[in-house]
């Protein structure tokens, strides 16, 4: 048989094998939510075909088609085994597919194990040979990733034909490609056919010139990364970890720089950085990258303090580890000066066994984050660390699996014990809520009118013998309610309340009852002054305070609350009448 019927050869059984797992996937697409199948076997079924169509197709063409389908039949079987056992933490196997993590950590077993498993089958020896694993993981990903830009161009000319030939009346293409299992079917055969076609090319799909543009942004992130940590120190961790987790950015970052590294040194030495700038500046960007690394641990840390585990914590502090395993491998080969490179390329090896372990771990019970996380929040609650409305009783009663179901159950047992009504009731809800949105919708009504009591019961209000109906701060908005619940709970120099409402004909169009100036303390312990209309069935109207001298907004001492509390204010015309204390006049905008 010669070359070109070898290929043809080749070609029609990749677009042959292509069709049937796409029809194969369209079939079960098609029993998808049905009752008569168990979800546990559906998950099983799919997991097994997914897989072993992904791996099969990708291993069929460095290596013969019978060994790619053994290959990835043995792979396919012991992937469909740890779907299986991770499927039985969920109470329904196929919530599976709505866990975004287990989700990731899947697809990093079956790319990582991907390359591993070509090399073995082409050559047991070399199996832990960081140029062969690159070769194998460069080739996989450029044959696929052509492939289905392939497979996007053939429908992409359908859909034109379609159109074309529908301006005469002629809608054979619409007839033919509309049943599902068509459409399934054809677009696997397309991408097989296109894998076979970029097999055939490998030798003119290279990845240097890819790697060569990208090694020109190691100088950059280099500096960025330097600037960024000689500022840390002087900004202080405090500013950095703030309101909002610099985890995620940390981690990026950190992840950015490792693979510029790898980048940089490619393959081998004989392909890697040769420049001596980008040498040197590669070098450094090793030494740096467990300082970023650890700030992105650290990160997680500092969240996991103050909310305790998930498995989104649990991930997140996952990913950061590894990183700083590669930056304290990466900056250790660094230090110890010759075989630098090559050191780097073994450590990315060894790494990627490890992840590929902790992969497996992940859908074993020996990594069970569901269980790990329940514990979390059953334990800062029985030890005080976490308020009810602060516990994630929404992933605990609906994404947590029989492990949040059943920790649930158990805060439940506490929160009776303890008389804690509040918590059962929140347990109730979450119990029979349909989704997410109604449960905190309703958590937040709920919570707004307690903040609402609790405002009333904490602020003053003057003159003397004055008061406020609760009717007339219905529809206050939440973070202005907020604003005025924190600032009461603040104290002032002398332990009173931090805030006073001030009840008087600001605006004479509006009766002296209905309206009202609120001075509170920020978090900065600066007065803040806010003009509002108190009318019982309406929604509460908002106005500036200017000070009439600067026409601007007043800067107040905190003293400013106490002297009102005292009774040390008048009200004084200024246009309209204005509240002086402190020697400002202070006045509703107009």
């Amino acid at each position: 048989m010669s070359e070109q019927q070898q290929a043809v050869r080749h070609r029609l059984i990749m677009a042959g094998l292509g069709g049937i797992a796409g029809l194969a996937l369209w079939a079960l697409g098609e029993r998808w939510g049905d009752p008569a199948v168990p979800p546990a076997a559906f998950l099983a079924l799919f997991a097994f075909v997914a897989s072993y169509a992904l791996v099969a197709l990708a291993l069929c063409g460095p290596i013969t088609v019978a060994r790619a389908l053994a290959g990835g039949l043995a792979f396919a079987a012991t992937f469909t085994v740890l779907i299986s056992i991770a499927g039985l933490r969920y109470k329904a196997a196929t919530d599976l597919f709505n866990d975004a993590a287990m989700l990731s950590v899947s697809a990093v077993l079956v790319l990582f194990c991907t390359p591993f498993l070509l090399v073995w089958l082409q050559d047991r020896t070399a199996v832990l040979r960081y140029d062969r694993l690159f070769d194998a993981a460069w080739m996989l990903t450029a044959r696929y990733a052509l492939a289905w830009v392939f497979v996007a161009a053939f429908w992409l000319v359908a859909f034109l034909s379609d159109a074309l030939l529908d301006l005469v009346d002629i809608t054979v293409i619409d007839t033919l490609l509309r049943p599902g299992w068509v459409r399934f079917g054809v677009s696997g055969a397309v991408l097989g056919l296109g894998l076979a076609v970029m097999q055939e090319l490998r030798h003119t799909l290279s990845p240097y010139p890819l790697l060569r543009l990208f090694r020109l942004l190691v100088p950059l992130v280099l500096a960025v990364i330097a600037v960024f940590l000689v500022a840390v120190p002087l900004r202080g961790l405090r500013g950095l970890f703030g309101e909002f987790s610099a985890g995620g950015t940390l981690i990026g970052a950190a992840a950015v720089a490792v693979s510029l590294i790898s980048m940089a040194l490619d393959r081998d030495d004989a392909m890697a950085v040769r420049t001596r700038g980008l040498q040197l500046a590669t070098r450094c960007l090793a030494l740096l990258v467990p300082a970023l690394a650890a700030l992105a641990v650290w990160a997680v840390v500092l969240r996991v303090r103050q909310y305790g585990w998930t498995p989104d914590r649990i991930l997140a502090m996952t990913v950061a580890s590894f990183l700083l395993i590669y930056g304290l491998g990466y900056a250790g080969a660094v230090l110890t000066g010759r075989s630098w490179m090559a050191r780097v390329r073994q450590i990315n090896v060894w790494v990627a066994l490890l992840a590929i372990a902790v992969a497996v771990a992940w859908m074993t019970p020996l990594l069970d984050v569901y269980r790990i996380s329940t514990a979390s929040q059953l334990a800062r609650y029985e030890s005080g660390h976490t308020a009810p409305a602060q516990l994630a009783l929404w992933p605990l009663a609906h994404e947590w699996g029989r492990a949040g179901e059943a920790g649930l159950a158990a805060l439940e047992t506490a929160a009776e014990k303890s008389d804690n009504a509040l918590l059962v009731q929140r347990i109730g809800d979450v119990r029979i809520a349909t989704n997410r949105y109604q449960f905190e919708e309703e958590l937040q009504i709920r919570d707004l009118s307690e903040r609402m009591s609790a405002l009333l019961n904490l602020m003053p209000v003057r003159p003397d013998g004055a008061s406020v109906e609760p009717e007339t701060l219905r529809n206050l908005p939440a973070y202005l309610l907020n604003a005025w619940l924190d600032g009461c709970r603040r104290k002032t120099a002398d332990g009173r309340p931090g805030c006073v409402m001030v009840k008087g004909a600001f605006l004479p169009s509006v009766a002296a009852g209905e309206q009202a100036m609120i001075l509170y303390l920020d978090d900065k312990s600066d007065t803040r002054i806010s003009h509002v209309f108190l009318q019982p069935g309406s929604s509460v109207s908002i106005r500036d305070v200017l000070d009439t001298e600067t026409l601007g907004w007043p800067k107040l001492p905190s003293a400013t609350i106490s002297e009102v509390q005292d009774g040390r204010y008048s009200l004084q015309p200024s246009g309209v009448n204005a509240l002086a204390v402190g020697g400002q006049l202070l006045a509703p905008a107009q």
